[in-house]
């Protein structure tokens, strides 16, 4: 189960992605980068999902080296 504003792993179509994640209305997704000025979101409907992504878990510890 997807809570919304979380950080996902998922297998998009054969490609695996670290993202924030919410929920849209009809089982659909937003995909959101940490850098949405290079990456803006992403919108997926329920179709799309189904076939193309596959959650692997949620992210509950991240480290950013500066």
């Amino acid at each position: 189960e997807i809570r919304d504003g979380e950080i996902y792993a998922f297998d998009h179509d054969g490609m695996l992605r670290v993202k924030y994640l919410q929920r849209k209305p009809g089982g659909g997704i937003r995909v959101i980068s940490e850098n949405i000025h290079e990456h803006p979101p992403e919108d997926y409907d329920a179709d799309e999902v189904a076939e193309n992504i596959r959650l692997i878990g949620r992210v509950f510890w991240w480290s950013v080296l500066r």
